[in-house]
């Protein structure tokens, strides 16, 4: 195995939380490695023509079975699916009872190459949810903590949105809001006149599609157009594709790691890469993965393993996806756009005051009404306006969902798997059964008609798919939402969390996990924005201990 120079910072991963971190270390004058499992994307024809795409995703789909997880996920057949893992090469295995879907991406930039760009900040009714309810523990950190960061990675990225003055929707540094169509309006006019406690609002998000627009290598959705093209300009940032994190080494006195141990996936050879600290922004269970395979003699269970809840505690949003038709409205859908700025948005409005429901925490709704296309013998009445709404329910943290290494289960490169026992408990269900009863009651006030999802399966082509994944999309299967947290939460005990508030592992305080493994309850929201705001707050706190060490 090969020594190599030792860098101040190494950052597992190239995505979301990785460009952030490369960016705010660099900016500090810090030397920066980053590791990408998989190869460099930076034409922007790596995003393939949408035919091409599509003789691809069939071809997988009814033929080579090589993507028989991956398939499940919308996005997969809006894309590119070379933007999405072989799951024959990266298995993973889960109890036969209990299906999860883990939807993932191996190329530089990670899923921010598939991300919708949908970035509400978390506001303190989820940061300090136990005050309120008694139920598990709440984050270290409150909104005020991540504040400025929050308004940095706005900044960054070009986030739209309206200032509404909600205090479980905090305002963030937005571009103007985008307008709604037609149809949103007579919405929000309906369901807020029936509905006092309820706002129906412009999205906050980016303008921009997955695919990069006229004269752009990339969208301004992915790492590569914006923190780490950023963190590539300061010239003190090297990134290294096609190398899989497999284990972190310690140092001798028990008092850190010392670096990476990573395998080269075109060569096979391993080497260790040193750093001064580590950040593991790889995702959530490949961040978990990569704390279980950390095991030695000082660390019998892996990395964090010595709290008792490392892999403990898995989350994911519960989705439930409504179609429907507003009758007495006229479709115009060809003129709307349906991205993360341009759509709607409904923020939670249950137990804001306490426990009001007999259910706890909450949940929120993304959706759009004439900003997608269906034809029209499909429609109810030709004409009238078709839109949808996607509620997205809290998830509680239960122990007996986790994340462990497979005993014998290896993947292409002979590394263990996650083995990952996952389900929705009766709690969780409750919360999705109240959100799909908010649905219905909002489409009838607004005099819409429920369209099922049934009814589309008679779509050319596609309808196969449909029909095979009709159950999944109506109530999401763990793990198919793609937002996944938890397993390596933040405390403010060794005792009973895996990292402090700073997100320092408490056995190796030079390592720092980043990512969605961090979280310790996973709100409503989506959870991009305030994971780049941990990192961004996370990697000042480093550079300023490293710069602090040279005085």
């Amino acid at each position: 195995m090969k020594e190599s120079e030792i860098w101040d910072a190494i950052v597992i991963g190239s995505g979301a939380t990785g460009g952030v971190a490369a960016h705010k270390l660099s900016a500090r004058g810090l030397r920066v490695l980053v590791l990408e499992a998989g190869p460099m994307v930076s034409e922007r024809k790596d995003y393939g023509e949408t035919v091409a795409n599509l003789s691809r995703q069939l071809y997988r789909h009814y033929v080579s079975h090589r993507q028989e997880t991956q398939k499940f996920h919308a996005t997969y057949w809006t894309t590119n699916p070379d933007f999405f893992v072989d799951d024959v090469d990266h298995p993973y295995t889960t109890p036969d009872d209990k299906p999860y879907r883990w939807i993932r991406g191996r190329q530089l930039g990670g899923r921010t190459l598939t991300w919708d760009g949908v970035t509400p900040r978390f506001s303190d009714y989820e940061f300090k949810a136990s005050r309120r309810d008694g139920y598990g523990p709440d984050w270290p950190i409150c909104h005020a903590d991540l504040d400025q960061y929050y308004s940095e990675i706005e900044r960054l990225f070009g986030i739209h949105g309206s200032r509404d003055g909600l205090p479980q929707l905090p305002d963030g540094s937005y571009r103007e809001p985008r307008p709604l169509t037609p149809a949103e309006v007579v919405f929000k006019h309906r369901v807020e006149e029936k509905f006092k406690g309820r706002h129906v609002l412009s999205s906050r998000g980016i303008r921009a599609g997955r695919r990069p627009r006229a004269g752009e290598t990339h969208s301004r959705l992915s790492s590569q157009a914006t923190s780490l093209a950023l963190a590539l300009q300061t010239g003190r940032v090297t990134i290294r594709a096609n190398s899989v994190a497999v284990r972190l080494e310690f140092r001798t006195d028990g008092s850190g790691v010392r670096g990476v141990e990573i395998l080269d996936t075109e060569t096979r050879e391993r080497e260790e890469v040193r750093g001064r600290v580590v950040f593991l922004c790889a995702s959530t269970i490949e961040s978990l993965r990569l704390l279980l395979n950390s095991a030695d003699a000082g660390h019998p269970g892996g990395l964090g393993a010595s709290s008792g809840v490392l892999g403990h505690y898995m989350m994911d949003h519960l989705a439930n996806n409504t179609y429907f038709h507003l009758p007495d409205v006229p479709d115009r859908g060809a003129e709307y756009e349906l991205l993360g700025s341009d759509s709607i948005l409904i923020p939670r409005y249950q137990n804001l005051d306490g426990p009001e429901e007999d259910h706890l925490r909450g949940f929120g709704f993304w959706g759009g009404i004439q900003r997608i296309g269906i034809p029209n013998v499909l429609r109810r009445k030709p004409g009238e306006a078709f839109g949808f709404l996607c509620a997205r329910s809290e998830a509680l943290p239960h122990f007996e969902n986790q994340v462990t290494l497979d005993p014998t289960v290896r993947d292409v490169f002979g590394l263990p798997v996650p083995h990952i026992s996952c389900q929705w408990k009766d709690a969780d269900i409750k919360i999705a059964q109240a959100a799909q009863n908010a649905t219905n009651e909002m489409i009838a006030a607004a005099g819409g008609q429920i369209a099922p999802i049934t009814d589309l399966v008679h779509m050319p082509v596609v309808g196969g798919f449909i029909r095979t994944m009709q159950k999944e999309w109506q109530r999401s299967t763990p793990g198919l939402f793609v937002h996944e947290v938890g397993g390596a939460r933040m405390g403010t005990s060794p005792t009973d969390s895996v990292v402090n508030s700073f997100n320092q592992v408490w056995e190796a305080p030079n390592v720092f996990v980043v990512d969605g493994a961090c979280w310790p309850s996973c709100g409503w929201q989506n959870p991009t924005l305030t994971e780049m705001a941990v990192t961004a707050r996370a990697a000042d706190f480093a550079a300023g201990e490293l710069l602090a060490e040279r005085l």
